[in-house]
């Protein structure tokens, strides 16, 4: 008779045929649809005009930038993030200048990601069953709109899609074991200290599970280069992490936190916000929400360490540490913003780094759950996102209503023919409120001077003033 794990695995490697046609119909059409709207409203909302940290890549963008790594690697805020930054570049020199591109790349990765788990769902239990849609629901739903109609957000996006794609490793093969997912974990994880403190904080665990699985490998014959290749990945990732904090300099307008207790009701509240930005109408029900399907999630795959043997209990610490790791993260997320809290609360765009934290739960409650149980509480997920997907799609309009009325008065003042001195006093508290209008100014110039986006239509060909060390040739 097979064992727990020998069935485990049998369903994974041959999924059983036969799944519902109509389940599958459902949850492909739910995913059409998230990836179809968030694409609409790129089309209809985006605009080609930087918004806040966009005019950061202004620069290196229009061959202004004297010193390119250096900028590549240049702090904002607590995060280094030279490859979001790179890739960035990359779609706007490609695009010239379309600073659209980072918005479609967004929904492209997070459209790929719910694919993905998805798919992966359906190689563990054999059949797509209609809670799947939970993934496209809780990753592509309106209110993530400053993370699916803001490039700059790919410091958002590339993190969270990485560290997923880890986890789904995990879940598919939790020793690492075969040259593939052992080649894929291992450069997601140099990566990850690559795009800023949201994937840093996910390097401890990780490098951990890492060397866990290279030290499985060594005792096997013809496995060593495997587990040389992923205490190598572990050991460069640390070292990146070391490198990020030399000249770090803790950002001055972010006040410490007022004490543990308000790091933990900040965390908590940051978790409840996988829900959805509909978590700040009743905190006390979003976290309780949250609590509900996540510790439970937890406890499970503790359980299922120490329940299981072989490959089983491999996935099981897989899925335990990981799920360790989200808690750890959201702890730093409430230590670093208990102090701003109270006054401004917590941004929109904070409810995708929250997200992953309830597709894994969901994982673990298909693996470790009893099977009375699982299936509830999987349909009890989609269906909170569901219940709360007007309020959420109401919170995300409102955003988008703000970046539009925004982005049309720019454009209106460009084709009226107003000066850049005179665009750039009116609109700097909404294009990047930081920087003086002089900086704005000049990021303007570079912009006409390269002929990209609506600035290229600014009649004024003076030269702006010379404290500025840029002008017109």
């Amino acid at each position: 008779m097979k064992s727990d794990d020998t069935k485990r695995e049998t369903a994974i490697m041959t999924p059983t045929a036969g799944s519902g046609r109509l389940e599958r119909m459902f949850v492909w059409t739910v995913w059409s649809v998230m990836v179809i709207i968030a694409l609409v409203c790129i089309l209809r909302y985006g605009r080609s005009i930087p918004l806040a940290e966009d005019w950061l890549l202004v620069s290196p963008l229009t061959g202004n930038e004297p010193d390119l790594p250096s900028w590549l690697w240049a702090q904002n805020n607590e995060h280094r993030i030279p490859l979001p930054r790179l890739l960035l570049l990359g779609l706007l020199s490609i695009s010239h200048g379309d600073f659209r591109a980072g918005m479609f790349l967004n929904t492209l990765l997070l459209g790929t990601l719910a694919f993905f788990m998805i798919l992966s769902m359906k190689r563990l239990r054999g059949r797509t069953r209609f809670a799947d849609a939970f993934f496209p629901a809780a990753l592509l739903h309106i209110g993530n709109w400053p993370n699916l109609v803001w490039g700059w957000q790919l410091t958002y996006v590339l993190p969270t899609v990485v560290t997923c794609a880890v986890f789904l490793i995990i879940v598919r093969s939790p020793a690492l074991s075969t040259p593939g997912p052992a080649l894929f974990a291992g450069t997601c994880l140099v990566l990850l200290p690559l795009c800023g403190a949201n994937g840093l904080l996910f390097v401890p665990f990780l490098a951990l599970w890492l060397i866990y699985c290279g030290v499985l490998n060594w005792r096997q014959d013809g496995k060593r280069w495997i587990s040389g290749f992923l205490i190598s990945s572990s050991a460069i990732t640390i070292l990146l992490a070391l490198l990020y904090f030399i000249g770090y300099e803790r950002p001055y307008w972010n006040p410490p936190s007022p004490g543990f207790g308000a790091t933990l009701k900040t965390a908590a509240k940051f978790i409840a916000l996988g829900l959805g930005p509909a978590a700040e109408k009743s905190w006390r029900l979003a976290v309780l929400a949250a609590a509900v399907f996540l510790v439970p999630g937890a406890v499970m795959a503790l359980l299922g360490v120490v329940r299981h043997r072989g490959l089983e209990r491999h996935r099981a610490l897989g899925v335990f540490l990981f799920l360790g790791n989200l808690a750890v993260f959201a702890l730093a997320m409430g230590w670093g913003r208990a102090g701003l809290v109270p006054r401004e609360g917590l941004p929109i765009r904070y409810v995708l780094l929250a997200v992953p934290a309830f597709c894994a739960a969901f994982f673990a409650w298909e693996l470790y759950g009893p099977a009375r149980l699982k299936t509830a509480a999987q349909t009890g997920l989609l269906l909170v996102m569901a219940l709360l997907l007007p309020s959420n799609m109401t919170r995300g309009l409102y955003w988008g209503e703000w970046y539009r009325n925004g982005m049309d008065a720019i454009e209106q003042d460009i084709l009226s023919g107003t000066p850049r001195s005179t665009l750039a006093e009116s609109h700097r508290e909404f294009l990047i409120h930081w920087w003086d209008a002089k900086q704005l100014e000049k990021g303007m110039l570079m912009l006409q001077d390269a002929g990209m986006g609506p600035f290229s239509k600014v009649r004024e060909t003076r030269v702006i003033s010379e404290d500025l060390s840029f002008s017109r040739p």
